[in-house]
């Protein structure tokens, strides 16, 4: 659950640090007094798109942190490990982000610094805010099979359609490009006759070094033999090394220095040795014309071809492209005839697959449909028809059918779409029945709803009160409300309000108890603190507690 958020420097915030029980959190204040900024900081941590427009007045930069109990915060936890992000000793998670005035930031988890998409991947389905976009989410019948197959917890089926649609897809896009690819007799002939000048070659990236290397040591042949007939001379000459060396033999053997005379000797066994290799070396020195003409022949044929396609890799690819273009074509029924008994049988098989998604989207939108309409009679809708309508369709990605929600609030009124019928209160009650049969789901640790009691007062506030408080036993709710009805059921009672400092208008947040509370219910209801609004807070507040789930 979360358990404590600090905000500085964040638009009109200049620094709050508040802590949150579990259980049900309601927050109040006047009409701009800043409430959407506590879900605009939340969003922010959460790593929703932002801009430098959020640094407050007050610095050079806005930093909202949350902390996490991850005893009560089990995926969150889970998503850490995973990211190598938890140690043992962890009982909290910290996580926080910061934005300078360039619009830089830079995000942590437990003091280390994370990229962004780390931070929202963590947190999607730990913290869930709802909002107005939310809300229109749910008018758009594009989404309603979404929210069936969430609820049907089909992934593993879905998944397995899905990759058998993009084989069909794929089968049917070579299928299209084999019919477009199919050319004509001169263009066959003129594949061939690539394709005999890249082979007739037989071409590779060693014989082309080799070539060239060898197309050097040719070249520079002259040099080379001059070279070596110097160097013979110097060795084996007249006045040669060789000789030289040869007369002092004698003179060294006169000499009573046993190691010098084995040096010398050596020496001289070693010059003599390099004389008679460099001799067979010159003498295999011979200039082969015909042997050269044949290099220059061919490494011609390697430059036309790397001219005609690039390089010598772009070669070997037009290679393999002729090659299978000419089989292609050559084998073009064949081809044609594989890839259409591949089509046919991947149809059957999606066939299969998208009538086995099919019955899990029937088996769950019965209990949906029962679900969603439990919720509403709870919520004081207690002639609310919902009708998930399956309508057939050809094969997309999503499977065989789409779904809209069809809604009737009225007895003796057939279901309509849901975009067309329902009003503001009454979509702020399904939205509160989805929110609380979801959460059930996929175990969401806090969920925050901005306003989602927007339309309704009277009993039926006091009911979303009471199906808050009844959704906070398995997670966290932090509200945004302007009910004192729905207020009056929660456990713990914020206030958030405006005030004048320095000719800066802050905004600041505190936990308010006792008459405090009271006298904001008061000030809710009425607009004023007489005798008889503080009196008729009182018995809503009292009303209230005794709405709730749990003592």
């Amino acid at each position: 659950m979360l358990t404590h958020l600090t905000i500085d420097n964040f638009v009109l915030i200049h620094h709050i640090s508040v802590d949150f029980s579990d259980r049900f959190n309601v927050f109040t204040g006047e009409t701009g007094a800043g409430k959407s900024l506590l879900v605009d900081a939340l969003n922010f941590v959460s790593g929703q798109r932002s801009s430098a427009s959020v640094v407050g007045k007050n610095g050079k930069s806005a930093r909202v942190e949350v902390a996490f109990d991850l005893d009560k915060a089990i995926n969150l936890k889970k998503k850490l490990v995973a990211f190598d992000l938890y140690d043992e000793d962890d009982e909290y998670a910290v996580i926080s982000r910061e934005m300078n005035l360039e619009g830089r930031s830079m995000c942590k988890i437990n003091h280390r610094v994370v990229n962004l998409s780390t931070v929202k991947s963590c947190l999607d389905g730990v913290l869930d805010i709802h909002s107005q976009h939310e809300t229109q989410y749910l008018l758009n019948s594009k989404n309603h099979l979404k929210l069936l197959d969430e609820f049907a917890q089909n992934e593993t089926v879905r998944f397995s359609y899905n990759e058998l649609f993009k084989k069909y897809q794929e089968a049917q896009m070579r299928l299209k490009n084999l019919e477009n690819s199919n050319i004509n007799p001169d263009e066959i002939a003129f594949a061939h006759f690539q394709l005999k000048e890249i082979q007739d070659l037989n071409p590779s990236i060693d014989d082309y070094q080799t070539i060239k290397d060898s197309l050097e040591t040719l070249s520079n042949f002259e040099k080379t033999k001059s070279f070596v007939n110097d160097l013979e001379e110097t060795l084996d000459g007249e006045q040669g090394v060789v000789g030289k060396l040869y007369d002092f033999l004698d003179i060294i053997d006169a000499l009573r220095d046993q190691e010098l005379q084995e040096r010398f000797k050596n020496v001289y066994y070693e010059v003599e040795d390099i004389r008679d290799e460099l001799v067979r070396y010159n003498s295999s020195l011979v200039f082969d014309e015909y042997e050269y003409n044949l290099l220059q022949d061919r490494v011609y044929q390697y430059d036309q071809l790397i001219r005609k396609y690039g390089t010598l890799e772009r070669v070997f690819k037009k290679q393999n492209e002729l090659i299978q273009q000419i089989e292609q074509a050559e084998h073009f029924d064949d081809f044609k005839t594989d890839l259409e008994n591949e089509i046919e049988a991947l149809y059957a098989k999606l066939l299969q697959a998208a009538q086995s998604l099919s019955e899990t989207r029937l088996k769950a939108k019965n209990n949906l449909e029962q679900s969603i309409v439990e919720q509403l009679d709870d919520l004081l809708l207690e002639n609310a028809q919902f009708v998930i309508a399956l309508e057939k369709s050809d094969l997309t990605s999503d499977g065989a059918e789409s779904a809209h929600f069809l809604v009737s609030m009225n007895k003796g009124i057939m279901p309509s779409p849901l975009e067309r019928v329902a009003s503001g209160g009454e979509l702020s009650r399904l939205m509160l029945g989805l929110k609380t049969i979801f959460s059930s789901i996929y175990g969401v640790s806090t969920i925050i709803f901005d306003e989602i009691d927007t339309g309704v007062s009277g009993r039926v506030a006091l009911k979303i009160g009471s199906k808050m408080s009844k959704l906070s036993q398995t997670s966290q709710v932090l509200t945004i409300s302007h009910l004192a009805a729905v207020a009056a059921c929660a456990d713990h009672h914020y206030l958030i309000s405006k005030a004048e400092v320095d000719e800066d208008v802050v905004t600041d947040i505190r936990e308010i108890t006792g008459e405090d509370r009271i006298q904001q219910m008061a000030l809710i209801m009425s607009g004023n603190n007489t005798s008889a609004s503080l009196h008729s807070a009182r018995e809503l507040l009292k009303e209230g507690q005794q709405l709730k789930w749990h003592k």
